[in-house]
């Protein structure tokens, strides 16, 4: 690319500036041909390239938006879709846009909530929201529509993986069968796993827990191995959705967002943003009754701590 580039940085994120000689408004197929130019020039190096995907004059920004499809021989068959903002001048681009104003969307209402807990089985921040919130469910029981999700990836042999190791996937697909197929263990099974396992022995470890809390380990094996690669397949669907977001500060600006750290807390839909305690997630999925049931008066003694506001990113 002639002239070079150079590349600023501002709130973290990167604002690349292009050597254009007019600073006059260019087409928007000018602008994208500027934007790819320098992706395919960063990304030589490590066997990929960017081609131009779909181009939109955004009214909302004043910028010209454009997704670039990213694909080359270190991802194998797979490919990559990225959004970039570029200026009218042709001569930045941004990798997103922020909303310097927050958006609210509240939780829908409806007679049975649907809450969504998206974890990785040895997250530890995903661990202590569950054992906020499992209480919470055991209140609630049958007045809310509760399950835990699993967040996993694929490596570039096509193959599942989870951030701690094989040992963590085999536990999120073992809890997924629990899940399924004992649901009334689920939540305790979970909770002994939390204290009693880890991602170095959960293989073995996992065994003990079953017995002691009365699951069928033979079915649990079985539903591990014919059911596995069906049941991962499912979540990493449900992870790749991209939900409304309740308040649009806590995401950078953006409106929706898809799961990609543990624990991340849905609720009728929407990706909640709020304390990670007990009285805090009682709240919110009281929040979203249409008609609130006794429980949700229920006194709660959270003498817990929040829970970190870190998360484990796939």
């Amino acid at each position: 690319m002639a002239g070079g580039a150079l590349a600023y940085y501002y709130s973290g994120n990167r604002i690349y500036r292009f050597n254009h000689n007019s600073s006059s408004e260019v087409s928007m197929r000018q602008a994208s041909e500027n934007a790819l130019k320098y992706f395919n020039h960063i990304l030589s190096g490590r066997k990929l390239s960017a081609k131009i995907d779909r181009e939109i004059d955004d009214p909302e920004t004043g910028l010209y938006k454009v997704t670039f499809g990213i694909s080359g021989e270190s991802m194998g068959s797979k490919s990559q879709k990225i959004n970039a903002y570029i200026s009218r001048n042709g001569k930045f681009v941004f990798p997103q846009a922020i909303r310097l104003k927050s958006k609210v969307t509240k939780i829908p209402q409806n007679n049975k909530p649907k809450i969504r807990l998206f974890v990785m089985a040895f997250c530890p921040y995903g661990n202590l929201a569950e054992d906020r919130i499992i209480p919470i469910v055991k209140l609630l029981n049958s007045k809310i529509d509760f399950k835990i999700d699993y967040i996993v990836s694929k490596d570039q042999k096509n193959n599942f993986s989870s951030l701690h190791g094989d040992q963590e996937l085999h536990q999120d697909i073992r809890e997924l069968c629990v899940q399924k197929y004992s649901p009334n263990k689920f939540l305790d099974f979970v909770k002994d796993i939390n204290q009693q396992c880890s991602p170095r022995n959960a293989d073995k470890c996992w065994i003990k827990v079953a017995r002691k809390i009365g699951l069928n380990r033979q079915k649990i094996s079985q539903c591990q191995k014919k059911e596995g690669s069906d049941l991962l397949n499912r979540e990493m669907s449900l992870s790749q959705k991209e939900y409304p977001v309740d308040d649009s500060i806590h995401f950078n600006g953006a409106e929706k967002s898809s799961v990609t750290g543990s624990p991340t807390l849905i609720i009728n839909g929407v990706i909640y943003s709020g304390q990670r305690t007990s009285r805090g997630y009682l709240d919110a999925i009281c929040s979203a009754f249409k008609n609130k049931p006794a429980e949700c008066r229920t006194k709660i003694k959270d003498n817990s701590q929040k829970v970190p506001a870190g998360q484990c990113n796939k």
